[in-house]
């Protein structure tokens, strides 16, 4: 009943009021023209059970909103309804659903803030706490004992101090980069175009590494080509620093479409990313790399999230390792 009703909402809540409507009339007509119980009651019943079906079928759609308000209050991020081809029923289920897909995707973009947000305040006090101590122990000293500082001594305490405020700075610039993505200002890419400008850009930047640019000559993107080279920049070079060292190092950038939506991949040979690591990439200031910042892939996913996609990595080590743009816009 529950899947015929999914199915033929319209059709039960018409045949519904129809039953009822009937019934109220055959009890109306019985009882005025005819002067038998048995006919009476019978109608009379026939009408209960017109109302149970009309009751059934108004009670169907306020369940599917009670399930649905009860996946919100409960953050129950796995729930859909079934598709139905009612022409009632079905647009509200996709609402629902459509909701539901959001709901879950803001759910998850929250939670990675948070954690986001929890990482950079751990690291800024870390990084902080670090640059200043050396600074404070030194002008406390200093300060302690000024006649044991001759004007040598005194010109390398102050070039140590420079170093430390520099460091600051640049961390700072760099945390600056981050939380302070501009809006993307999104036009229509030809994507080949794109890739060709990629190719000039970092020509003499992969050094021996072998860059393969691959995209299908009409294919376009709506967004902003400033960010987006931004974030391929970083890609490749992320993965030209990751080949350093490697005999036949190669990187492939590749556009594809997949059922009308864009994607654009970023693929290096080299040896790959641990898997107790490679969830931990897209994290601010993190970096599998000695002397890496943490910065480019954090910009990275920030300014795909701009755009409203995403960006995700799959790695197999020593085979290869794959970075995957996913973009809103549904070409056709």
């Amino acid at each position: 009943m529950e899947s015929s009703v999914n199915r033929h909402y319209t059709l039960h809540l018409i045949g519904a009021l129809l039953s009822l409507l009937l019934s109220y009339t055959l009890l109306l007509y019985l009882f005025i023209y005819i002067d038998d119980k048995r006919w009476v009651i019978t109608s009379i019943l026939a009408l209960g059970l017109s109302v149970a079906w009309l009751c059934r079928v108004l009670r169907f759609p306020l369940r599917q909103m009670h399930y649905f308000l009860g996946a919100i209050r409960g953050h129950d991020l796995t729930m859909r309804f079934p598709a139905s081809k009612d022409p009632m029923l079905g647009p509200i289920g996709d609402d629902m659903n459509h909701i539901l897909q959001q709901y879950c995707a803001e759910s998850q973009e929250l939670e990675w803030r948070k954690k986001h947000y929890d990482r950079m305040l751990r690291v800024m006090t870390h990084e902080l706490r670090n640059t200043v101590a050396p600074i404070v122990s030194l002008t406390k000293d200093v300060l302690s004992r000024p006649d044991e500082y001759d004007p040598e001594r005194i010109h390398e305490c102050f070039t140590i101090i420079n170093e430390q405020a520099e460091g600051i700075n640049s961390f700072l610039a760099s945390y600056h980069q981050l939380t302070n993505v501009p809006e993307p200002v999104c036009r229509h890419i030809v994507v080949k175009d794109l890739l060709a400008k990629l190719g000039r850009l970092l020509r003499n930047e992969t050094g021996p590494c072998e860059l393969e640019l691959n995209a299908p000559a009409e294919m376009q993107l709506y967004a902003d080509p400033h960010l987006l080279t931004l974030t391929l920049i970083n890609l490749v070079r992320n993965a030209a620093q990751a080949l350093e060292g490697c005999g036949e190092a190669r990187i492939e950038v590749r556009a594809t479409l997949a059922d009308g939506v864009p994607y654009i991949t970023v693929t290096d040979n080299g040896p790959g990313i641990p898997e107790n690591r490679i969830e931990h990439v897209f994290e601010p200031f993190y970096s599998t790399k000695k002397n890496g910042s943490g910065i480019g892939l954090a910009l990275a996913y920030q300014i795909m999230m701009a755009h409203g996609g995403s960006i995700t990595a799959v790695s197999r080590p020593n085979v290869c390792t794959t970075f995957t743009l996913q973009f809103v816009n549904k070409l056709r």
